[in-house]
């Protein structure tokens, strides 16, 4: 991606990046392990007995394998192991994303590029005895959606209101001068 920044475009053009990370497995250089000793990784709140409340169906579908398997293998020290991952997976990606936009930043097109930044779903990482995605807690539905166009948005804004990414091409559309088909599901922001 930094590559097609660097070049000189004479028409608009569209670039779409996908990183691999953090999805597991989480194996990225030393370096962003470091970044997060196991002793000072904090872990999340977690409740006994927290999935009591819930019907059997819910219970053995939120009290995961995994989760088990991790107390199992090492009860706390464990999970401070699988939190480290997550933050290492973390911020490797970050700096992933960081050269990309440092390509943008040195490039032509900084002034006129509008930069979508998503992920598809969040991660528990032991809240609700479960580690993953797969559930309607807010921790696995709720995922960032940053924005970035020149003119329109304003850095460190920040919006509360609830979206679903049926609404990024229609945005995209808008950004871009560019007319909607009529058969679209979301609504411009």
């Amino acid at each position: 991606g930094a590559w097609e920044l660097a070049q000189k475009h004479d028409r608009p053009f569209f670039l779409a990046l996908g990183f691999g990370k953090p999805h597991p497995p989480w194996i990225v250089p030393k370096k962003y392990f470091d970044m997060f000793p196991l002793d000072s990784i904090q872990l999340p709140p977690h409740i006994a007995n927290d999935l009591d409340d819930l019907p059997p169906a819910a219970r053995n579908r939120a009290h995961d394998s995994d989760w088990v398997s991790v107390m199992n293998a090492g009860g706390e020290f464990a999970w401070k192991q699988v939190v480290q991952g997550y933050l290492a997976s973390v911020a490797y990606v970050d700096a992933q994303i960081g050269i990309v936009l440092d390509a943008l930043e040195k490039s032509p097109q900084r002034n006129n590029t509008i930069v979508v930044l998503l992920s598809d779903h969040g991660w528990h990482l032991g809240e609700k005895e479960h580690f993953g995605k797969d559930t309607l807690w807010e921790e696995a539905t709720r995922a960032p959606l940053i924005w970035v166009a020149p003119g329109v948005t304003s850095p460190g804004s920040r919006c509360e209101a609830t979206v679903e990414f049926v609404s990024i091409y229609p945005t995209l559309c808008d950004l871009a001068g560019l007319t909607k088909p009529n058969f679209l599901e979301g609504v411009s922001l």
